[in-house]
């Protein structure tokens, strides 16, 4: 659904900029794009994991946009040949943080602003629309000493909003723990969890603030995005010496997490022992209540889900206890196939399609819905 406006001078654009977030954090949006084409400036707002257009203005007001977005970030608007990132506190229904990130393009430079609402916290495990034999084998990890516990999946899948829930369970039900956590960025805050924002560019990394850090007497590590191999390492070492480390890894499946570690030159017999949960999980839209409830005769597009008919997501999921057969296969350096193959090997294991149908049974969400966020047929 698309809207011509055409702002036309400086303070229509700032008008504009600030009716287009305060409208983002309405909907709960996560990110808000603003894309020049060869047709104008089109703003996007990534609601639910999906680009839904909302406005199209005139290419000519892009250096404006840009500008303003950039003062609002503290960047510096003389630069537009090289990509830039900042922040800026909105004030709207409830506090946000923003991240606005700037690129060139062969056109005009292209922002990406990231939402974070502030003072908000972290939805509890049995909230994230996870099975409750997942949600039961995230808790029986957390209540280890050491170990990883590793959450995978694409981009979007949830990784972070379930390392949160896992954090804050430890919490509440751990108390007199050091709880540390290092993040890029810091998305809610908790109490009673040292939370501290590594920035990945500069000079506090995540390899290098993890190594410091373990002389800070941590007994739980969140850490949140295993990216390269030192920082991989690194983790694996802590796992192996008494301290409970949680973090995330992009990848496809649960083997496929475990093969790119061993790719990441942790050796076999270390991953075996220091691994204890391993998941892959996915986000998928759900029905907007909206909707359901709303007049159909009235006409016009549901302001709630954009006309989409979709508002909010749930999450699916798989998991794998480090046991036998998976060990064995990682010992052998098995490929994902092997991996797998001993994953789905244990007697109670679901896979991601298998779950992601309980969703479906409970009028949630669509069987389109789920082919659209997991493939097949």
């Amino acid at each position: 659904m698309a809207t011509k406006s055409t702002p036309e001078s400086g303070m229509a654009v700032v008008d504009r900029i600030d009716h287009v977030l305060k409208q983002a954090v309405l909907v709960g949006a996560s990110d808000v794009h603003f894309e020049p084409t060869e047709n104008g400036l089109v703003v996007r707002l990534r609601i639910d994991g999906r680009l839904t257009d909302i406005e199209r203005w005139p290419l000519a007001v892009a250096p404006n946009v840009v500008t303003r977005l950039k003062v609002m970030a503290g960047l510096l608007t003389y630069r537009t040949d090289i990509p830039q990132e900042g922040s800026h506190r909105l004030e709207a229904a409830r506090p946000h943080d923003l991240r606005i990130s700037t690129f060139p393009t062969i056109r005009h430079e292209r922002v990406v602003v990231r939402l974070l609402a502030s003072g908000t916290g972290p939805r509890p495990l049995a909230r994230l629309g996870l099975s409750d034999e997942m949600t039961a084998a995230l808790r029986e990890a957390a209540r280890a000493t050491g170990g990883l516990i590793l959450i995978t999946g694409p981009a979007g899948s949830g990784k972070t909003s379930t390392l949160y829930a896992l954090v804050d369970f430890i919490r509440a039900t751990v108390p007199g723990l050091s709880l540390i956590t290092l993040e890029d960025p810091v998305e809610h805050r908790i109490d009673g969890v040292a939370q501290i924002q590594v920035t990945p560019h500069g000079e506090l990394t995540f390899p290098r603030a993890m190594r410091s850090l373990l002389r800070q007497d941590p007994q739980v590590l969140m850490l949140g995005e295993i990216r390269d191999s030192e920082t991989a390492q690194v983790a694996v070492e802590a796992a192996l010496t008494g301290h409970l480390i949680l973090s995330s890894m992009h990848a496809g499946s649960a083997a496929e997490a475990l093969v790119r570690l061993t790719e990441m030159s942790v050796p076999p017999y270390q991953l075996t022992s220091a691994v204890r949960l391993v998941t892959s999980q996915r986000l998928i839209r759900t029905l907007c209540e909206a909707c359901a409830m709303r007049d159909m005769t009235t006409g016009g597009a549901c302001s709630a889900c954009l006309g989409t008919g979709m508002r909010g997501r749930t999450a699916c999921g798989e998991f794998a206890v480090m046991a036998g057969p998976i060990r064995k296969a990682i010992l052998e350096r098995g490929d994902t196939d092997l991996i797998q193959n001993a994953i789905e090997s244990h007697a109670d294991h679901q896979s991601l399609a298998a779950d992601a149908r309980r969703h479906v049974a409970a009028g949630l969400t669509t069987a389109e819905e789920i082919r659209a966020t997991l493939g097949g047929g």
